[in-house]
């Protein structure tokens, strides 16, 4: 008696659901957001260029480091020096400088006109000018390649970042789009409850069902959550806007030959040239404090009046420190444990660069294995999974748990669809970033 009661119910639900669902055409997640902004990944990446933070402080860097550049270049100021009485307690005057009297001159009595003036001068020896330029010009390189590096993360976490806000708004949309059918069919089960053509089980769990799709939609609102904020960061965006994602480029169907890449990654990562730069640094550091174990000269003119052994005394001036003690050992040997220290850590990061690039290329191969492994017809044939399922349950040709069980099974077939694309990008932007060479 039941299957009849329940036949014109099945109509109006077979209706509705081929009508569709009207959430479908909105998935943006209600926040305070009162801006949605619809942006490509090449629009993002200029505004990530002008306006990111880390970028900006790093370039500040480059122009301090250019300055210390100057600053090594310069030489030592002269020194000048003067020495006057300031108070004649003979006299009682102060600041008496006039010219003595012939009386004083011929008694050899200086009660005024009494000064001495000196300039000195420091010369660096052993090439310490030169030296401290090179060692200025090593650390102006180790700050470019440190921009280098980070404008090479901060790409990196850009466009996977927006491939994940990408990817996660198919499955927001997916999930959403299963919520309106799912509503609409839990709802008329309830009217047939009541009505005594369905039984109570059936509706409890289509509402678990239910309850399930609106766990995973939760889930993603909130990983979408995060990926804005993480774009705000990089963009320094207002904090009212959501940042909607238009396209990704297309995906290639093939990676590059792993010798290239292995020879791009060696040749282009800046982490390997900032390893190279250590030894250069550390080798310039190391000149630089043998140099520094030879005094520095200074040399200079005296000029005394009056006060010397005859008046308008001028004398030359010659002074250096002994390195008796003070030979600027441990100077020299902490420069020299820094050199052995940055040698070894060369080899060890094109070890580990290496093997990162190995590493990205079996990732990248196992999801083109995956991508051109698919059946022609597969991805047509997965999207009506949902509405046929509905449809035969709806004439009672399945149970309700064969129709979950196809619902699942298509959920699932499209959750993996979009897993594994963007795995895929996200795998290739990775090799780009292990090569910081952009193949993709």
């Amino acid at each position: 008696m039941s299957y009849f009661r329940f036949i014109p119910f099945c109509s109006v639900v077979l209706i509705r659901l081929l009508i569709g669902s009207p959430s479908s055409a909105q998935v943006i997640p209600a926040t305070a957001v009162v801006d949605t902004v619809r942006q490509s990944l090449p629009q993002l990446e200029q505004q990530f260029l002008d306006r990111n933070f880390q970028l900006l402080a790093q370039r500040y860097q480059i122009d301090i480091a250019d300055a210390a550049i100057t600053q090594a270049g310069l030489r030592p100021n002269p020194n000048l020096w003067f020495q006057g009485n300031l108070y004649n307690p003979q006299t009682h005057k102060l600041l008496q400088y006039g010219r003595p009297s012939q009386a004083d001159l011929d008694a050899g009595v200086y009660n005024s006109g009494y000064y001495a003036v000196q300039l000195q001068q420091v010369i660096l020896l052993a090439g310490k000018r030169s030296k401290l330029v090179a060692l200025a010009e090593s650390n102006r390189s180790l700050t470019r390649l440190a921009f280098r590096d980070i404008m090479r993360t901060l790409h990196y976490q850009l466009y996977t970042t927006y491939a994940n806000l990408y990817y996660d708004m198919q499955v927001l949309r997916l999930f959403t789009d299963e919520l309106g059918r799912q509503r609409q069919l839990l709802e008329s089960y309830r009217v047939a409850l009541r009505a005594g053509g369905v039984a109570p089980y059936e509706v409890t769990r289509l509402e678990v069902a239910l309850r399930d799709l609106q766990a995973n939609i939760a889930n993603y609102r909130t990983q979408i959550a995060d990926e804005q904020a993480t774009l705000r960061v990089l963009l320094r965006q207002p904090a009212n806007q959501f940042i909607l994602p238009t396209e990704l480029p297309a995906l290639a169907n093939t990676a590059p030959p792993l010798a290239t890449a292995l020879d791009s990654a060696l040749t282009n990562r800046p982490d390997i040239s900032l390893s190279q730069e250590q030894i250069n640094n550390a080798q310039r550091s190391l000149t630089l404090e043998k140099a520094r174990a030879t005094p520095d000269l200074t040399t200079g003119i005296l000029f005394e009046k009056y006060g010397n052994a005859y008046n308008n005394f001028t004398g030359l001036q010659l002074s250096m420190d002994l390195p008796v003690r003070n030979r600027n050992q441990g100077a020299i040997r902490s420069a020299e444990t820094t050199l052995k220290s940055v040698t070894g850590g060369l080899e060890n990061q094109q070890t580990v660069v290496q093997s990162e690039v190995l590493n990205t290329y079996d990732k990248l191969n196992t999801y083109y294995e995956q991508l051109n492994g698919r059946p022609d017809g597969y991805l047509d044939r997965i999207q009506t999974i949902s509405i046929e399922a509905t449809k035969a349950y709806n004439a009672r040709a399945i149970s309700l748990l064969d129709y979950l069980d196809k619902i699942r099974t298509y959920q699932q077939a499209q959750l993996n669809r979009i897993n594994l694309l963007n795995n895929l990008f996200n795998t290739q932007q990775l090799l780009n970033y292990t090569t910081n060479t952009r193949f993709f």
